[in-house]
């Protein structure tokens, strides 16, 4: 070997001692970052032994690649041709193929779960391969665990797919019922050729309580000191799956998917907060906010949960429409009874109307601790923390309302839940007066019934708590005149104006049995 090759071998030894000391040296801060220092030395890494023999073949021949984009681009192609089963085979291989790519992993969920799914016909197999999304995600989260963007995407099919989509009713109801102890009809191990996941597992025990494999810690303790709201005291992040489902417990009738999306959303937001990590493709306004929307969210599923047991109990027929479940018991006096064999669904509804208010509270702690830290969305939340003010005032006068049909006639509990009911009915006139007057009441039609002196941005809020100091007859009043000069002034009122009455007068029909 001549001279001149000496310095050349010589560096190619080096750099090869270099690229495996920064690989290993990399390996070991990423492990080391994704489970704040309990991590072993492998529990980020793929398992690409998993994959088959020719596969296998193809990466020791450093061809890994150009066969990840040749599984793209046929992915995407048996995509189109509704390949179904062989687009699962290559997803499969780009995770094994790709393990590092958070984006990759993003994407490949949200494939499943909008793309795939709505090729399928019937909706058990568009809900079947829903969770196949799900599985993924659970795969990669085992892989990368405490990693922001997977569980993020997690909570994401829980609450916009699962919770939010046009077949939400049949999904809601499969989670709930596969969330509660029941007999799978799985019949295949996830290894066995052919496995596809057909239900999801349980999560709760007979009693509703979150079963305990889902809150074993990895050891993990992250919390934020400056949290004093008992609502959201105990926000520590400790690594378990499902710890913050047990504030609401027990789940009598078993978890909705938005309450599944809180969970998930919520150990990304406080990795956020107090792990410094950020989601590849949202702002930290987003991940931030998301907790307090699955919370209210959450809350007006176990509201209309309620509303149509209460319907049902009562022999009526379910509408169409949402908003149309207002008036159809409104007028169900104190001491009506439940249809015949109907009366579990008046228990039902009771336990409903009393989670849907634990969350609305918690849901508003959660804007609070978000607006301290993004004052920017200020405006923009204040609507909703008014309407969580109202929802509550009125799920609590439901709830006691039903409490005192199911109470012995002349009993003393009785008469103090009618008192109750009656008084949070009043406050729900007030809160949703005041959000019709303030939101949807175009200006010059608030001009003229307001005071002199005030004006819509001081306007009394029941986020500012002088809500509940105002009596209906001072509220009420100024509505119907707002109304009046509306419709002589021809500026219509914003449609939510709609929406809102009907629960004005849902509670002026009570109150007149009270």
């Amino acid at each position: 070997m001549t001279r001149s090759r000496w310095p050349i071998v010589v560096v190619l030894i080096c750099s090869l001692f270099a690229t495996g000391l920064t690989r290993y040296v990399a390996s070991e801060r990423r492990t080391a970052g994704r489970r704040f220092g309990t991590a072993t030395a492998d529990s980020g890494r793929s398992r690409l032994s998993q994959m088959n023999s020719f596969a296998l073949a193809l990466l020791l021949g450093g061809l890994r690649g150009p066969l990840v984009m040749i599984l793209w681009s046929n992915s995407e192609s048996q995509k189109s041709e509704k390949n179904l089963e062989g687009v699962d085979t290559q997803i499969e291989w780009i995770r094994l193929l790709q393990p590092e790519f958070d984006t990759v992993h993003i994407f490949q969920i949200w494939n499943k779960a909008y793309n795939l799914s709505v090729q399928m016909a019937s909706l058990s197999n568009k809900y079947l391969t829903i969770i196949d999304a799900i599985d993924y995600a659970h795969k990669v989260d085992q892989e990368r665990p405490d990693n922001i963007n997977i569980l993020y995407a997690i909570g994401g099919i829980y609450g916009d797919k699962l919770g939010d989509s046009a077949e939400k009713y049949y999904y809601t109801k499969r989670v709930r019922e596969e969330s509660q102890p029941h007999v799978s009809k799985q019949r295949l191990k996830p290894d066995d050729p052919g496995y596809r996941r057909l239900d999801l597992d349980p999560v709760l025990d007979k009693d509703g309580n979150v079963l305990p494999q889902y809150l074993k810690s990895t050891g993990v303790h992250l919390a934020d000191p400056n949290i004093a709201d008992p609502n959201i005291a105990d926000d520590v992040y400790d690594g378990s799956e499902l710890s913050f489902l047990t504030r609401f417990q027990p789940y009598k009738y078993g978890v909705a998917p938005h309450g599944f999306g809180y969970a998930y959303r919520k150990r990304a937001q406080l990795l956020q907060r107090l792990a410094q990590q950020n989601h590849a493709q949202l702002s930290e306004v987003v991940i931030d906010s998301r907790p307090a929307l699955d919370l209210k969210k959450w809350a007006e599923v176990e509201w209309e949960q309620a509303r149509r047991c209460e319907i049902v109990a009562m022999g009526k027929a379910i509408p169409a429409e949402r908003i149309d479940m207002e008036p159809v018991t409104q007028d169900a006096a104190p001491d009506a009874q439940a249809a015949s064999g109907k009366g579990d669904l008046i228990d039902q509804a009771i336990f409903s109307y009393d989670l849907g208010a634990r969350l609305t509270a918690a849901a508003d702690a959660e804007y609070v601790e978000h607006l301290k830290r993004y004052t920017l969305n200020f405006q923009q939340y204040e609507s909703h923390r008014d309407e969580l003010h109202a929802e509550r005032a009125l799920m609590l006068a439901d709830h006691d309302y039903l409490l005192a049909m199911r109470a012995a006639p002349d009993s003393p509990e009785r008469a103090k839940l009618l008192a109750t009911a009656k008084e949070q009915y009043r406050r729900a006139q007030v809160h949703y007066a005041l959000i019709i007057l303030r939101y949807c009441t175009p200006n010059e039609a608030l001009a003229s019934v307001l005071p002199p002196g005030v004006t819509r941005q001081n306007f009394p809020t029941a986020m500012t708590g002088k809500a509940d100091e105002l009596q209906p007859e001072q509220v009420l009043p100024m509505l119907q005149g707002a109304m009046q000069a509306s419709q002589q002034m021809q500026v219509p009122m914003s449609d939510d104006a709609n929406e809102y009455l009907k629960y004005v007068e849902r509670a002026s029909a009570r109150l007149k049995h009270l």
